[in-house]
Parts: C-alpha cells; sequence; structure tokens
C-alpha cells in the first residue's frame, strides 16, 4: 500500500495540495477558478471521454449487471444513510446533506483522474462507460433527499431539479453519444481525434488544481460527528457494497476495479451547490468535500493494493 500511495497517488494529490496554496497565495482567485471549471468542466473532460470512448469497443466495455452492480450499491448506502441520521441525532438542518454526502461522488475530476493515471487508458474507457449510469443515479437520489429533508423549498418547485442536473451535465450526453459512435463502429477522422487530445491534456491537472483550490476546513469542529458518519458510508461502505454485490454476481474481473475507484470517490463539489440550491447545509457540504477528498489519498491507495 505504502508503495502505491507513494509512487501512484501522491502524485495526484500534490497537484491539488499545489492548488491550495496557490489560492492562498491569491495566484488562484474566485474569478479564475470559475471561468477555468467552466472549461475543464464543459470541454477539457468531454472532450476527453469522447475520444477515448469512441475508440473503444463498445460490446467489450459495457456490462450491465456490473451496472446494476453499482446502482445497487447507491440503494443500500441511501437506506444506511436514512438509518444513521436517527441513530447518530443528526440535527434536521443536516439530515439531507449528510445523505447526500454519503453517495455523490466527484467522479468527474478525483475517480477520473484516479483511474485514468493508475490503470491507464485500457480500463479507463469501461469506467466512462459506466459512470453515465452512477451519475444518472447519484443526481437522482440527490435531489430527493435534499427535497425530502432539506428546508427550501416545496417539492413541487423542485419536480425539474433533476431533469436540469442531467441536462446541464455534459459528461452525460457526451458518454452517451461517444458510446452511439463507438457501438455503430465508426472512428473519429484524424484532425478531430488530433484537437481532442490536446483539449484532453488540460483536463485532469487542471481540475486537480481547482479541487485544491477549492478545499476548506474551518467548519471541522461544528460538524465532525457528520463527517465521521459520512466518511464511514462514503468511502468505505458504498465500494464496499459494490464490491459485495458484483462478486456475488460474477462480475467480470477486468470491471471491478474500475467500478470500485467510482464508488470511493469522495463528496463532490456539487453537494455544495445542490445544498444551497435546495436547502441543505452548505457548511457541512464544503467541509466533508474538503476532508475526504484528502481522506480519499489513503481509501484509493488502499484500494489500488488490494485490487490492482
Amino acid at each position: 500500500m505504502f508503495h502505491v500511495l507513494v509512487n501512484t497517488i501522491l502524485p495526484i494529490f500534490s497537484i491539488i495540495i499545489l492548488g491550495y496554496f496557490l489560492k492562498r497565495r491569491k495566484t488562484i482567485d474566485a474569478a479564475f477558478a470559475r471561468t477555468a471549471n467552466q472549461i475543464v468542466f464543459n470541454v477539457a473532460i468531454p472532450a476527453m471521454l469522447l475520444n477515448e470512448i469512441v475508440q473503444a469497443p463498445f460490446k467489450e466495455n459495457f456490462d450491465l449487471t456490473a451496472v446494476l452492480c453499482i446502482l445497487g450499491a447507491l440503494g443500500l448506502v441511501l437506506f444506511a444513510g436514512l438509518f444513521c441520521i436517527r441513530i447518530l441525532g443528526i440535527p434536521d438542518s443536516r439530515r439531507a446533506t449528510f445523505i447526500q454526502s454519503s453517495f455523490h461522488g466527484n467522479i468527474g475530476y478525483m475517480a477520473y483522474a484516479v483511474a485514468y493515471f493508475a490503470l491507464g487508458e485500457g480500463h479507463f474507457a469501461r469506467m466512462a462507460i459506466m459512470s453515465s449510469f452512477l451519475m444518472v443515479g447519484q443526481n437522482l437520489l440527490a435531489v430527493w433527499a435534499l427535497v425530502t429533508f432539506g428546508g427550501g423549498s416545496s417539492r413541487k418547485e423542485h419536480r425539474w431539479t433533476f431533469v436540469r442536473q442531467v441536462i446541464q451535465n455534459p459528461i452525460i450526453p457526451t458518454v452517451a453519444a461517444g458510446i452511439i459512435y463507438s457501438a455503430l463502429g465508426f472512428n473519429l477522422p484524424p484532425p478531430m481525434k488530433k484537437g481532442l487530445e490536446i483539449l484532453s491534456g488540460m483536463a485532469f491537472p487542471t481540475a486537480l488544481l481547482l479541487i485544491g483550490a477549492g478545499l476548506s476546513f474551518g467548519s471541522f469542529h461544528l460538524v465532525a460527528k457528520e463527517i465521521v458518519g459520512i466518511g464511514v458510508l462514503k468511502l468505505a461502505f458504498l465500494p464496499l457494497a459494490g464490491y459485495t454485490l458484483m462478486t456475488a454476481a460474477h462480475v467480470p474481473d477486468p470491471l471491478i476495479l474500475p467500478a470500485i475507484i467510482l464508488l470511493a470517490s469522495p463528496p463532490a463539489t456539487i453537494t455544495y451547490v445542490m445544498a444551497i440550491e435546495l436547502g441543505g447545509d452548505p457548511e457541512l457540504a464544503a467541509t466533508s468535500v474538503s476532508v475526504f477528498t484528502l481522506g480519499s489519498a489513503f481509501t484509493y491507495s488502499a484500494v489500488l493494493a488490494i485490487f490492482a
């Protein structure tokens, strides 16, 4: 595990730490972070996904059983979260964000980066295809949790929030377009392929810098109990549930590790945005993202040491 931490995970997280210090020195300010995030999320990462998926045979990289196991693990963690809010006595104002943060992972930045640099391109297409289904499941359950337990507006006012989250997420339609293109057996024209490769090159370095620039730990002492509960559910129980279901369902071995990397991703930055929009607890969301982004260095090291 130490070898994996030093040689695989540490280089990735060194860029995150660099982003944190660049923000502290005001080299990265709020305006730059906002603009760079839009470019990475809407352009660079979709370009990379499209380039990888269209070159991978769809039939060899898609497995319905694996997708169902991943979604089943989400459901198990949701029920575990509902149990924990009662056992731990989570205040009403924090319940929605506690539940959402326990399953809503940072796939687009963290999971993709770890898979790409740790496993290589051969596994990345499999992961990208599975991730699109997981993203839809996460958004659906997140909106349900925030509308059900949040203190915001009425359910009727937010009934289209899930649809909006899916439509505004460029990764999902990009993966869908790549899958269709790959399934039809088409190849990218060389100029387009080269252009996508150039755009892809800025995706992960910039994304990791932005993750570091967004770290914040000021409210940890106020939400320590909730943070511990989220950590157990998100970084331990969710990937373990996914592994158990996939093993029981005899999912092919090459699909298991990419799926576990997806499920072991730390809470997503979007949990903070959705907490503000739908009446959750922004402080709990921001703190859980920061704490477990760094904590995932150790969980990812363990996952890669065991399964790689």
